[in-house]
């Protein structure tokens, strides 16, 4: 049996993450909404992480689709919109009304198509640093924990200032268990960052 000291601490350290009621909303709201219109996508950034167990709190839903659903996708979640405008980001390609729209409970819902670069994200966000990762595609393909590692790695390694990146790995290791050698089912340009942060070495 636990003391209550010990307790505590698990109470303070370990507690299950949670996610803000409305963002949980909207999420669910888009996800049924591109289900019923037969449009695969992956969570991405803030939301992968609450799905999987092991994320912080997050005012925003990120989601990945086709690039060739991308404006379908976005017109169907357009239902969902608060606000009529949506907002742009500039990328080539962009649907008319922006990747971004304003959803339930005025949550940011952001649509992005496969094959773009965290580079190019970075860039988009102006805090952008060369780096090999950075040349990382978001994709529907692959290990759904792969590919969370994957984008979180390469978000961290491409951008100044994306620290909790590279937190979100050391969650994702903890909540998985996974081991150091990991490391090797992982791309190449973010191996080493995998297993610093594995090693606590950050």
């Amino acid at each position: 049996m636990l003391s209550n000291r010990a307790k505590d601490l698990d109470l303070l350290f370990d507690a299950p993450p949670m996610t803000h009621p409305h963002v949980a909303d909207a999420y669910g709201k888009a996800a049924g909404k591109l289900a019923s219109a037969g449009i695969k996508f992956r969570p991405m950034g803030g939301t992968a992480m609450w799905l999987a167990g092991a994320g912080r709190p997050t005012k925003d839903v990120d989601l990945i689709v086709a690039r060739r659903d991308w404006h379908r996708a976005r017109a169907v979640l357009q239902e969902l919109a608060t606000d009529p405008l949506g907002i742009r980001f500039g990328l080539k390609g962009e649907p008319p009304q922006g990747l971004a729209l304003v959803g339930p409970h005025g949550v940011a819902i952001e649509i992005w198509p496969t094959g773009v670069t965290h580079g190019a994200i970075a860039r988009i966000r102006g805090t952008a640093r060369r780096h090999p990762a950075g040349r990382l595609k978001l994709t529907l393909q692959g290990n759904d924990r792969v590919a969370l590692l994957n984008s979180k790695l390469a978000s961290y390694l491409s951008a100044t200032d994306r620290l909790r990146d590279a937190a979100d790995v050391q969650a994702l290791i903890a909540k998985w268990e996974l081991p150091l050698d990991f490391s090797s089912r992982l791309s190449p340009v973010v191996r080493s960052a995998y297993e610093r942060i594995w090693k606590g070495q950050l």
